[in-house]
């Protein structure tokens, strides 16, 4: 991971600062990654002038982004490929940011994890559901509702809540279900103490229920996986917990992705994670 700019070589933020700084030549590149094109196709798609493309052509075969084949078509290089594909991922990223501005402006973000911040674009198709004056529990039936039928959970777990504990504990009894849980040990502590101890402890006991506890509260996000959709709730920027917004990914082909979120942020918090 990059931790600043100064990690960049200085041919690296030139391609970059290349592509990025001309609507020609970003379009070119993702043009490209359609399929191989000859300078009068790009004209006709781009609506461009021939002299204009001609110059981008050559711009990005010097940084060996492209390259002319026999047939006086452009393709892209390996690296080009390569560019493109993460390009696409920045400005879906981008544009998953500006479709929920609002929301991510009013809740906490710098402490999420950075594996989530680089799958943003996982939520492009996302509905965020909030509740209202008639139906202020709407966030927490839609909870109920998505893992009601699971029978493979994955949470990150950053609260106590009694309700949302009861529809956990009746998923995995109704399903013979099995959770992988993060949590902290203030949490962890607090499920034990709880109505639902016993519960807890029969399906930890049945291998339905492994538990990560960290030492420190974790993360301030709440991320629920399950087989066919993700959800997400987060925290307002004062530190409360939100619980009248939820995102929801019923994407199906996202389902792996947002499980490889979840083991690389185990793997991330392997040094202080404590498996019970």
């Amino acid at each position: 991971m990059f931790n600043n700019i100064h990690d960049f070589t200085s041919q690296s933020y030139d391609s970059i600062k290349y592509i990025l700084n001309s609507e020609i030549r970003l379009n070119i590149l993702l043009e490209l990654t359609q399929k191989p094109s000859n300078v009068e196709d790009l004209q006709k798609i781009l609506k461009k002038q021939e002299t204009n493309i001609l110059r981008s052509l050559r711009e990005l075969e010097e940084l060996n982004l492209i390259e002319k084949n026999n047939n006086k078509k452009y393709s892209l290089t390996s690296s080009g490929y390569l560019a493109c594909r993460n390009l696409e991922v920045f400005i879906e990223n981008w544009m998953v940011s500006d479709k929920f501005n609002k929301y991510w402006n009013t809740h906490i973000l710098n402490s999420i994890p950075i594996q989530f911040s680089r799958y943003l674009y996982l939520w492009k198709d996302a509905t965020l559901i909030n509740a209202d004056s008639i139906s202020y529990a709407k966030t927490l039936e839609i909870f109920k509702e998505k893992i009601s039928n699971q029978k493979n959970l994955r949470i990150i777990l950053p609260i106590f809540s009694k309700y949302h504990m009861e529809a956990i504990i009746n998923s995995l009894e109704n399903n013979d279900g099995y959770l992988e849980l993060i949590t902290s040990k203030n949490i962890y502590d607090k499920i034990l103490e709880s109505e639902f101890s016993d519960k807890f402890k029969k399906l930890k006991e049945n291998d339905q229920i492994k538990t990560y506890i960290t030492d420190d509260d974790i993360h301030q996000i709440f991320y629920t996986i399950v087989d066919d959709c993700a959800l997400l709730t987060l925290f307002y920027n004062d530190g409360i917990y939100d619980d009248s917004s939820i995102l929801v990914d019923e994407k199906k082909e996202n389902a792996l992705i947002h499980k490889i979120i979840f083991e690389d942020y185990k793997k991330h918090l392997q040094k202080e994670i404590q498996l019970i």
